[in-house]
């Protein structure tokens, strides 16, 4: 049985938001990213979920967003988690 290797930088391994997405979709994307985020390992037996990681991709995205429905539904996501 091989052993992914460890990733020191978790960021690194983030979904790439889908080309030529809407800002809904764009929103959605993240949303499902944080409500349920993958985990790297960042160390032996070390694990570390990507919930931050998205939260920080996400948080980039909302001043580029032009649908408003979209940036406040993106920006109560983060907020949930963020608290």
């Amino acid at each position: 049985m091989q052993k992914e290797p460890i990733n020191p930088e978790p960021e690194k391994v983030l979904e790439e938001i889908p080309k030529g997405a809407t800002d809904m979709t764009v929103a959605l994307f993240f949303a499902t990213h944080i409500n349920d985020p993958c985990g790297v390992e960042v160390g032996p037996g070390q694990r570390e979920d990507l919930r931050k990681s998205y939260i920080i991709r996400a948080k980039t995205m909302l001043d580029k967003m032009t649908n408003e429905d979209a940036r406040e539904f993106l920006r109560l996501k983060i907020q949930e988690y963020e608290k």
